[in-house]
């Protein structure tokens, strides 16, 4: 496939649309961008699954800090319905985490989100009355705390399925609210006795979770206490409240279920995890009708240890319940286990006899992590039932999101096949991307590092890495590649015995380097363009530069370097290695061993581009102020009309062409993504108001080999990549 037809193909992939015109600010023509994703399949904690009782095929999934997701019928993926928040300079970033979410299940075209990653920044409540599409945003002065801890209890938040108009929300910090006009406006419910008094890693637990019983309608509320009285009931909408003696002191009941029988399910941990995990935990139930409390923990033969997290009960027979297991840490992951007769016996995934499932992760391969078996995932705080189909059980981990596609095999023997199910849904928390020129497919299109996954090498953005392709190992800070021989690229990261690591081959295999004494890891790396010399700057004060000729394996001290500087090597002459630090402009001629100072002066904070094809031109990022140079380095002009949070470039529309700069940040007092075709003396904004992406991280590039197709970090909603609509 030639790459004109190959740019259009993916670009038709693509999931979203939208049409906009550019900003005025020295204009080039108006653009169009569809935006999507690319493929990974998760990477961050899914805290919490609702599917909507009435209408089949419709549920959502909320994010500890990527925002929220709806899968309706007929969309066979994901789609995330809160990518208005945040952006480029934004000060709404902090929306970005849903600590809880509500469907309606009267109008289920309703839906209700708090919305807040950490306590103390400004919090909100969302209201859409068309599944997501559009929302209303609500504030009432109460922040929320989605990426906390405890953030996997819930839900806080619920509609009255006898008075839709009346939706509940339980607060961290100032109790119990009420809005009864679809979430219009709110009250405190002054009559709820407690608040919550147990904290974790210095934050209020709060209300953990509001139910109904589905028959009677009367409201169950829980708050996280320490000495165990936590249920509240009442039957009068709110007006007055009972105490359960359902309690377990030292214990909090996090998920909990009311069955259309009249039990109350309770899945306690003795912290409300996960961040500060569980060693201990029960399973209870409290019958409604003769205010009994029994202990229905599963006992399977599977050294449980840890707490229990999510539980459901079968819209089709309230006498089965699934349940999750909740920090256990055991080498398959968590458990789950299933009950047909109301927790007097239960079968799980794995017990004394030996494992019931299998994994099948063909989609998301590098979910294997390196193992023959999968694991079932960790921090399944969330577990659901789909209330059309018994057999399909939807939980969130700490990276994905699984759906069983046969739990009622359990009853009979067999195994459960549990299936890779976060098509669309992409949370990592992302630090930086290299595309190098990979036209005829043999090398890869994209390079990424970021935080809970470490690594990816992609040889087709739209396809989900292989195992092979997933680097795995420590916390990274910086990933590059040889321009001119792209197979080759080294990232580094926070493992102490291996800071650096080189591949050879694309990124199916990473060697690591040699350590050094340098009392100082990770740091930053760059390769000279045919890969000949890599170099490394430790993170550390006290840690020279260093430069090796050999792939890694033996290093020797960049002369003339001061300490941590931003290197970028010249894309074109593999001799020649920039670098700023301390204030000034560096330059390298044979390949990185020493180093001269060019004469320009720039900000200590300054980091360095260069580019396809034009040797010498060294592009700067000195605070907000554009500079570029065409001589080496040794003088710059500044670009007068952007001011830029990250920069990069990519393929030019025409072979030869000068690349296409892209930059994050404000033209005439618009914030947003930009591009510019004629080196920074026009923009065109190419994202809308629709599309900010929340939390978004400084760094974008270019493709090294599409015209038009754009890659850039974000802080919880993974790669975002866009391309010119057809």
């Amino acid at each position: 496939m030639n790459q004109k037809h190959k740019a259009t193909a993916l670009s038709l992939a693509l999931a979203m649309v939208t049409g906009l015109s550019a900003c005025d600010s020295k204009q080039g023509a108006s653009v169009s961008y569809r935006w999507g994703n690319v493929a990974i399949g998760g990477g961050g904690y899914v805290t919490g699954i609702t599917y909507n009782p009435t209408e089949e095929g419709l549920m959502y999934a909320r994010t500890d800090m990527g925002g929220a997701y709806r899968w309706k019928s007929g969309d066979n993926q994901w789609v995330c319905i809160t990518d208005h928040l945040g952006g480029v300079n934004s000060d709404s970033w902090n929306l970005n985490g849903v600590e809880s979410l509500a469907t309606d299940p009267v109008e289920p075209n309703r839906v209700y989100m708090s919305c807040g990653t950490y306590m103390g920044q400004p919090g909100a409540i969302l209201c859409s009355d068309d599944y997501g599409n559009n929302w209303k945003q609500v504030d009432i002065g109460v922040t929320f705390g989605a990426n906390n801890s405890g953030r996997g209890a819930g839900e806080r938040m619920m509609v009255d399925p006898k008075h839709n108009s009346t939706v509940y929300l339980g607060t961290r910090s100032d109790g119990l609210w009420r809005s009864k006009d679809y979430g219009a406006n709110w009250e405190q419910v002054s009559s709820f006795p407690v608040k919550g008094n147990y904290s974790q890693e210095g934050i209020s637990m709060g209300i953990l979770w509001v139910e109904f019983d589905p028959v009677s309608g009367d409201i169950y509320v829980c708050a996280a206490m320490k000495d165990g009285q936590c249920i509240y009931t009442s039957s009068d909408q709110g007006e007055s409240w009972e105490a359960l003696p359902a309690n377990e002191k030292g214990m909090y009941p996090t998920q909990a279920g009311i069955s259309s029988n009249g039990y109350l399910y309770l899945s306690y941990s003795d912290t409300c995890g996960p961040n500060t995990s569980c060693k201990n935990g029960k399973v209870y139930r409290w019958s409604l009708a003769d205010k009994k409390y029994e202990d229905i923990t599963p006992q399977v033969g599977d050294n449980h240890y840890g707490g229990y997290g999510g539980v459901s009960i079968d819209a089709k027979d309230p006498d089965t319940v699934v349940v999750s297991s909740l920090c256990f840490w055991d080498g398959k992951g968590e458990n789950l286990y299933r009950t047909t007769d109301g927790g007097k016996t239960w079968k799980a995934l794995y017990d004394e006899s030996g494992s019931h499932y299998q994994m099948d992760v063909t989609d998301a391969q590098w979910l294997n992590w390196g193992r023959e078996q999968p694991q079932t995932g960790w921090w399944v705080s969330d577990i659901e039932i789909n209330p059309f189909n018994s057999d399909e059980v939807t939980y969130g981990t700490g990276a994905t999101v699984y759906t069983t596609v046969n739990m009622t095999a359990l009853d009979n023997g067999g195994d459960v096949t549990i299936k890779f199910n976060a098509y669309g849904l992409e949370e990592n928390a992302v630090f930086k991307m290299v595309s190098p020129p990979h036209a005829d497919g043999s090398t890869p299109q994209l390079y990424s590092i970021m935080g809970d996954l470490t690594g990816f090498s992609h040889m087709d953005v739209n396809v989900r890495p292989d195992d092979a392709h997933f680097m795995k190992e420590g916390v990274p800070q910086d990933v590059d590649c040889a321009w001119l021989n792209p197979n080759v690229a080294a990232y580094t990261s926070d493992n102490g015995k291996m800071p650096v690591r080189i591949t050879l081959d694309g990124g199916k295999t990473w060697n690591a380097c040699t350590a050094l004494g340098t009392g100082g890891t990770s740091g930053t790396v760059a390769l000279s363009a045919n890969g000949s010399t890599m170099l490394w700057a430790p993170n550390s004060t006290k840690a020279e530069t260093y430069v090796s000729n050999d792939n890694g394996k033996t290093w020797y001290v960049a002369n003339g370097l001061g300490f941590q500087p931003k290197m970028a090597a010249d894309k074109v002459n593999p001799s020649k290695i920039y670098a700023a630090c301390g204030g000034q402009v560096f330059a390298s001629e044979d390949g990185g061993f020493n180093f001269a100072p060019t004469g320009a002066l720039v900000s200590d904070t300054t980091t360095l581009y260069t580019v396809d094809g034009r040797e010498g031109h060294v592009w700067a990022l000195s605070g907000s102020i554009i500079m570029f140079s065409q001589d080496g380095g040794k003088t710059f002009e500044n670009l007068k009309n952007f001011n830029a949070r990250a920069m990069g470039f990519g393929a030019p529309k025409n072979a030869g062409d000068y690349p296409v700069l892209y930059a994050m940040g404000s033209s005439d007092n618009v914030n947003g993504i930009f591009r510019s075709a004629d080196q920074g003396k026009t923009w065109q904004r190419i994202n809308d108001d629709k599309h900010q992406f929340g939390n978004i991280t400084p760094y974008i590039s270019g493709d090294g080999s599409v015209y038009g197709k754009v890659y850039f970090a974000t802080n919880g909603r993974g790669i975002v990549m866009g391309d010119i609509a057809e």
